[in-house]
């Protein structure tokens, strides 16, 4: 098996690497990023589409598709924990 990426793979790669960042900024708008992660869950899950069309390309979308709930994951975490900082803040005071 060929581990090296065909240059569609590597071009889809890039411009998810993208997406990722989009979605993993905190300047982007909530909205944006949600609605950036319901149009890739529509394309990765299109049994008519590129992204089930191979075995190859399945693998690369359940890849993917972890990869961004992990960006999702941390930046939940990363919400959470601010909304308790300044929870302690207000409840001393200082916000």
């Amino acid at each position: 098996m060929n581990n090296e990426l065909s240059n569609e793979q590597q071009a889809i790669s890039q411009l998810y690497s993208v997406l990722v960042a989009i979605v993993a900024s905190d300047r982007t708008p909530k909205h944006t990023a949600e609605a950036t992660i319901q149009t890739l869950e529509k394309l990765f899950n299109d049994e008519n589409g590129p992204f089930q069309s191979t075995p190859e390309m399945m693998g690369m979308t359940v890849a993917m598709g972890e990869a961004m709930n992990d960006v999702v994951k941390r930046k939940n975490k990363h919400i959470e924990r601010a909304a308790i900082g300044e929870g302690i803040l207000k409840e001393w005071g200082l916000n």
